[in-house]
C-alpha cells in the first residue's frame, strides 16, 4: 500500500475546479513571449480561441497543469 495515490474522502465533497484555460505564445527559438487567459468553459472553444491567437508566432494551449493542444505558426 505504501506509494499508492489515494484521494482524501474529503476531496470527494469539493466539486471540481473549473477549467482555467491559458494560451501561452511560444517564439521562433522556442521562448514564452506572453500569455494570455482564455475565458472559455470547454476544449473546444478554448481551442477555437487559442488557434485564433497564432500570428507570427506558435501558441500552446493549457487548462492548469493540463497541456491540450499545441498550434504551430501556419506556413
Amino acid at each position: 500500500m505504501a506509494g499508492e495515490d489515494r484521494i482524501s474522502f474529503d476531496a470527494l465533497d469539493k466539486p471540481p475546479m473549473p477549467p482555467r484555460y491559458r494560451a501561452i505564445l511560444i517564439g521562433k527559438s522556442g521562448e514564452v513571449i506572453g500569455m494570455t487567459r482564455l475565458n472559455v468553459d470547454d476544449d473546444p472553444s478554448a481551442m477555437v480561441e487559442a488557434k485564433a491567437l497564432v500570428n507570427g508566432h506558435a501558441v500552446e494551449l493549457w487548462d492548469g497543469v493540463r497541456f491540450i493542444e499545441h498550434f504551430p505558426v501556419a506556413d
